[in-house]
């Protein structure tokens, strides 16, 4: 199951920097795949976050279907809006995971959920920053799924710090 989890959100990337709306139907398949690798190590907040990518990846093909594959980009103000959200979001649920469940890194987990929260609805909206979040919380996924012994996961956060520098920088490396 974890293979495939990696291979349909990996694809999903993939097809999202090629700007094909197909790309869509693998964001729902991956993360309900990865949802239940996350329940069962007991990664809650990133298993909600999962959900929740099916729900994003739905608005996506809707949003993509009324506003085409046109990129946007928001002010400072807008971004660091954006971030205190995640932090006091992350702290919240990061808190109520410690006091009501046995997760093993609430606070690390919860803020790395809400971040990608916080990306993936700029992605979905066509904002071009959302690549710049994506570097640094695939960075720090990168050591929580390797800490929960989920290595192929984690291999996938590597490639995926990979294809949002180059989807960033727009270098051509995963555009074909």
């Amino acid at each position: 199951m974890e293979w495939g989890a990696v291979g349909a959100n990996l694809l999903y990337t993939f097809l999202y920097i090629q700007g094909s709306y197909t790309c869509f139907i693998w964001g729902i398949i991956g993360p309900l795949l990865l949802l239940g690798l996350c329940i069962d190590r007991k990664i809650y907040a990133d298993a909600v976050l999962q959900l929740v990518y099916v729900a994003l990846a739905i608005y996506g093909w809707l949003n993509w279907g009324t506003a085409g594959w046109s990129s946007k980009t928001y002010s400072a103000l807008d971004h660091a809006l954006l971030i205190l959200l995640a932090l006091v979001g992350g702290g919240l649920l990061g808190f109520f995971l410690k006091k009501y469940s046995d997760a093993q890194l609430p606070f690390i987990d919860s803020l790395i959920t809400t971040g990608f929260l916080v990306a993936t609805w700029l992605m979905m909206n066509f904002v071009h920053e959302n690549w710049l979040y994506f570097m640094v919380l695939n960075a720090a996924s990168i050591a929580l799924y390797a800490n929960r012994r989920l290595y192929k996961a984690s291999l996938m956060f590597v490639l995926y710090l990979f294809m949002s520098i180059d989807a960033y920088w727009q270098l051509g490396i995963f555009m074909v």
